[in-house]
């Protein structure tokens, strides 16, 4: 029996090397996949912690901006009133919470990047207790789509984001900036050029919660 020639091996590699090629990018969107829907499943618990720690607080909680892993406030709300000058995380142990989305790496030291870390922005009418009927809210915190339409109204305002930098771990669209002059997020499915998570709470439906557990 006569071996292969080198010809033959080289031919077979490239058709090994092929078909890997081909497995891999399916494998590769099954990991994506996973790791969207597990962040979107956090992000609706999420949702459901903020509204609990209203009806117990009767606000929302003030985001987190401790940056020390060893300080024994990190990860939890900084007290009322909220510091909103800078951007901060979700409170994550004040909600008892995961600290980041599918995608996050735990920090050990105060120069660590945030990566994975729940973005966090609540307006300050609905941070400050009690929240009432007639509470407006006063940071004017919009949401819009990929073409720059309003998926928020002025009845439904958001009154809460929290925000996933996805896979590709940074801010995307109007994302991209955190201050009080820029009140407007994006959501929307995922692109080449976009790939961030948002949660929020909207006023009418808080409103309503707090008044079915009589906190109004």
């Amino acid at each position: 029996m006569r071996g292969f020639t080198l010809v033959e091996l080289a031919m077979v590699l490239v058709i090994l090397a092929l078909l890997g090629g081909s497995l891999l990018v399916p494998v590769t969107s099954r990991l994506e996949a996973r790791d969207r829907n597990a962040t979107l499943e956090r992000l609706r618990d999420i949702q459901q912690a903020l509204t609990g720690f209203a009806i117990i607080h009767g606000r929302l909680p003030c985001p987190s901006t401790e940056t020390d892993p060893a300080s024994p406030v990190y990860g939890l709300e900084d007290g009322p009133p909220c510091n909103l000058a800078r951007e901060g995380v979700l409170p994550w142990r004040s909600l008892a919470m995961p600290a980041t989305d599918a995608w996050g790496r735990d920090r050990h030291a105060a120069g660590d990047e945030w990566t994975g870390h729940w973005r966090y922005r609540v307006d300050p009418a609905f941070s400050v207790a009690p929240i009432g009927a007639a509470t407006a809210p006063s940071a004017r915190l919009q949401i819009r789509d990929h073409d720059g339409r309003r998926i928020t109204t002025t009845d439904s305002q958001a009154v809460a984001i929290v925000l996933s930098t996805g896979a590709n771990l940074r801010t995307d669209g109007d994302n991209t900036s955190h201050t009080g002059a820029t009140p407007s997020y994006q959501a929307g499915e995922p692109g080449a050029d976009f790939d961030d998570l948002l949660a929020w709470i909207g006023r009418p439906l808080l409103v309503a919660r707090l008044a079915q557990a009589g906190r109004l």
